[in-house]
């Protein structure tokens, strides 16, 4: 089932192969390990290093690991690309800025055709992402899933679809980001009196206004982020 590593390889290159091995469908859902004996004599690597890679894709949400039972294949989901990228968000700073700049290139047009097409029903759908987040910040959180749901409702209001596709495949890459801005303290506040802003700007059917909004809220964020990360 698995090729010998060469050169004895570390736990990072066990963990890429077994998730390779997930990702392609060689390895189903539900199915269970080989013992971590046979899987060290298949890869070549001694039985600490596989043991560390176990941990790390059970942390990963790649396997489950039943005391006494083995390790068995967890269904592919957004957490396992989650988990990882928050990883990543920790130990490289300016990935949080790079995707907000990203996030620039789209989203202040979406909010630009949300002003021109939003229907009576994605507006209040707008609002009420604004009030969820409200009342989770209020009792302490961060407000993250209003946040969330706040820009993917900006999307299907631009009526573009391909804009409602793109966020709800690359949604939890820019949850992230919204999330290391959410995460400085005093930002949750400050990100709906910005949000509440942008809604007035869709409401009142004003393109010009509700884009720049847009792109005034997230040149501040990517500044914050920018800032926060470099103390």
């Amino acid at each position: 089932m698995f090729e010998q590593l060469q050169h004895k390889r570390i736990y990072e290159e066990v963990v890429e192969m077994i998730v390779q091995r997930i990702q392609s469908g060689i390895l189903k859902v539900g199915q269970k390990l080989p013992p971590e004996r046979v899987l060290s004599e298949e890869m070549g690597v001694s039985r600490t290093s596989l043991r560390e890679a176990l941990r790390s894709l059970e942390s990963m949400g790649y396997i489950n690991s039943v005391t006494g039972g083995g390790n068995y294949v967890n269904s592919v989901s957004i957490e396992n690309v989650l988990s990882p990228l928050s990883a990543m968000m920790a130990q490289d700073h300016k990935l949080a800025a790079d995707i907000i700049d990203v996030r620039l290139h789209l989203e202040v047009h979406m909010a630009s055709l949300a002003a021109k097409n939003a229907t009576k029903q994605q507006i209040a759908q707008i609002y009420s992402a604004i009030l969820d987040m409200q009342s989770d910040v209020e009792q302490g959180g961060n407000g993250i899933k209003g946040d969330n749901q706040f820009h993917m409702e900006i999307a299907r209001a631009s009526q573009n679809k391909a804009f409602a596709i793109i966020i709800e495949l690359v949604g939890g890459l820019m949850a992230e980001s919204r999330k290391a801005t959410l995460d400085i303290p005093g930002q949750p506040a400050k990100s709906i009196e910005d949000h509440q802003v942008i809604f007035e700007a869709i409401r009142d059917g004003d393109p010009e206004k509700a884009a720049a909004a847009m792109e005034e809220h997230l040149i501040k964020a990517q500044k914050i982020v920018t800032h926060y990360n470099n103390e």
